[in-house]
């Protein structure tokens, strides 16, 4: 009984994640260093060695906070050297959210709790397992980590005695508390660090990964313009997938084009130049990133 309840403390989840951390130092994903904070180990520091792919040969710093509730919810990723990517916010300002788009028809509050920070990293295309409003709805509610419910007000007189014995009966029983722990089972998505540092790899190192991300869950949605202008001009036209992977439409060669002569609209991020703009402002961060002081 003592080890279900200690199961959902803190505490636990630091010795789980030194656990990782140890592990870590014996195997690693290729040109990925990681380092814990002296006295906080859910905070990490690394650096990733891009040894090939379109970043080559970047290095580039980043931080790793880990939430109380990991794994249930993501670790939050910062990259602190400025790096044109379509996964990672510029350092200058917010500009994406982690939120579901498709459920919120695109408008986000400027007090959404899931907005990434400046350099911050969108997992969402990796591991959409971690995100959606349902699932972090639920994670708020006390589904993943066994919390029983509450129990009436003592003075209420909605609650009644037979009311109070089933409520505290249900929260205190064995097969309660193995309820609870099976739905936390079922429930947190089953992904290590290493696979979070393996993805982060590959999205620097590997074109086809780039290739793969859609809008919905690119941190920067201007370098994921610059990406697919890049591609197209070496013929590798890509399908747009959206969120889910599944894919909607094939990407056109060159800009839209109506028939007819009607009012010319606004064009739209997709249908700017982004020629030269992605070439362009990679050199310009690769070569920043070779000269920080700090390395």
């Amino acid at each position: 009984m003592a080890t279900l309840k200690m199961t959902g403390l803190p505490a636990m989840r630091r010795q789980h994640l030194l656990a990782e951390f140890s592990g870590l130092k014996q195997v690693c994903p290729d040109g990925v260093f990681v380092s814990l904070t002296p006295g906080d180990p859910m905070l990490w520091s690394g650096v990733i060695f891009v040894r090939q792919g379109p970043y080559a040969p970047a290095i580039l710093r980043f931080h790793i906070s880990f939430p109380d509730t990991y794994p249930q919810l993501p670790p939050l990723v910062t990259f602190s050297t400025d790096i044109f990517h379509p996964l990672i916010t510029p350092l200058t300002t917010y500009v994406h959210t982690t939120s579901d788009m498709t459920d919120s028809g695109g408008t986000v509050s400027a007090t959404d709790e899931e907005r990434l920070p400046p350099g911050g990293f969108s997992l969402r295309h990796g591991f959409p397992a971690w995100f959606g409003r349902g699932a972090r709805s639920r994670q708020t509610s006390g589904q993943y980590v066994g919390t029983p419910p509450p129990l009436p007000p003592r003075g209420s007189h909605h609650s009644t005695p037979e009311s109070k014995r089933t409520a505290v009966e249900e929260s205190n029983s064995p097969s309660g508390l193995l309820f609870a722990q099976s739905e936390a089972t079922h429930t947190t998505p089953n992904i290590s660090t290493y696979d979070v540092l393996t993805y982060l790899s590959s999205t620097f190192s590997d074109d086809s990964v780039l290739d793969s991300i859609p809008l919905e869950a690119a941190g920067n949605p201007g370098a994921w313009h610059a990406w697919r202008s890049r591609q197209r001009g070496k013929g590798r036209g890509n399908p747009v997938v959206d969120v889910k992977g599944d894919v909607k439409k094939f990407e056109e060669g060159g800009p839209p084009g109506g028939k007819g002569g009607g009012l010319t609209l606004p064009r739209k991020p997709g249908e700017w130049n982004w020629e030269g703009v992605w070439e362009e402002r990679v050199k310009r961060g690769v070569q920043g990133s070779l000269s920080e002081a700090v390395l």
